[in-house]
């Protein structure tokens, strides 16, 4: 194995200090500009590289921001994630990127590793099976700035960047009503965080509004396309069976989508279908699902400058950002 070059290597070699060496390659301008250039110079011809998490542990701070997300096979954390990294390396940040597997267990693995590493910032977003973010609290404790995205706790003293769920919940349950619906079903989740109560919350009240006398909620055991699949089977076990079912995520509506055509069921003629989250299997469907579409362009933009933010003030300064949701009208309605 190639020995790893130090600056002590790089001093030995070029017969100076390594304390000179070592203000050089951080770019000090006490060093004379000819000397700072044979150390880099020679730095280059040695292939030495910094070893960046000594510097962490000898400033006590990083340009590294982590990301706790559940499942990194869901679309809409890959696609924050791949426009975050770029972002942040723009800003001379590098991205560090931990899966819970939506494991509470995991999330606090994760947490006693990055105050460790004493990574910059964490941006989180909690997993399905998380009861309490107590876990989350020695970030905070640590002084490390921690920002929670979409999947947020109801209560926090954190920053948080949500979707408005409420909003577009009511504005799907309107279209619905426009196109004819009077019987429309909600398939749900029953969780810790945020998200889940405010489209629940937000399903009846549009229902109620509307003048539907037809309430009908479902919890789904999970939010994958098997879970819509069995919530459906439930639903049309019913002797009253909805016209229309609105979903907690777009994998849910794909399960949903599959039980109704194994079923002979028409849609939308007979049932119209809409999801959450604009995940891409959507517009593989048949028909195309309709689904309410996050701008994952401003939702990063938003969460990465407000983790700066506070990285920078070294002051958690709590903002709650709200971001819309845009009803995309496909063949499922």
């Amino acid at each position: 194995m190639k020995k790893e070059v130090t600056i002590k290597d790089i001093a030995k070699e070029l017969g100076i200090h390594h304390a000179t060496v070592s203000r050089a390659l951080q770019g000090s301008t006490k060093v004379n500009e000819n000397t700072r250039n044979m150390i880099l110079q020679a730095a280059r011809e040695m292939g030495y590289t910094p070893n960046i998490l000594a510097q962490n542990f000898r400033n006590g701070k990083t340009k590294v921001i982590s990301f706790i997300i559940p499942d990194l096979k869901h679309h809409f954390f890959s696609r924050i994630i791949s426009m975050i990294t770029e972002m942040a390396r723009e800003k001379g940040f590098m991205i560090m990127i931990f899966q819970s597997n939506d494991d509470p267990n995991v999330e606090k693995d994760i947490i006693n590793s990055l105050i460790s590493l004493r990574v910059a910032g964490v941006a989180a977003s909690v997993g399905l099976r998380t009861s309490s973010t107590e876990h989350f609290d020695r970030l905070t404790e640590e002084n490390i700035p921690l920002v929670y995205f979409d999947r947020v706790p109801k209560e926090t003293v954190c920053s948080t960047i949500v979707l408005d769920n409420g909003k577009a919940m009511k504005q799907v349950v309107d279209r619905l009503v426009e196109l004819g619906k009077k019987k429309i079903a909600y398939i749900s989740y029953d969780g810790y965080t945020q998200i889940f109560e405010d489209r629940l919350k937000a399903y009846f009240q549009s229902v109620r509004e509307a003048g539907l006398s037809y309430e009908k909620c479902i919890p789904a055991g999970q939010i994958f396309i098997a879970d819509g699949y069995k919530s459906a089977s439930i639903l049309f076990s019913s002797s009253e069976r909805p016209d229309a079912i609105v979903c907690i995520n777009d994998e849910v509506a794909i399960g949903v989508i599959k039980y109704l055509k194994e079923h002979g069921v028409s849609v939308p003629d007979e049932v119209a279908v809409v999801g959450f989250d604009d995940n891409p299997m959507g517009l593989v469907c048949d028909p195309e699902l309709t689904t309410l579409s996050p701008s994952i362009d401003l939702l990063s933009e938003s969460l990465l400058n407000l983790l700066l933010r506070e990285i920078e003030s070294g002051e958690n300064i709590k903002e709650d950002i709200v971001l819309p949701l845009e009803l995309q009208e496909r063949g499922s309605i």
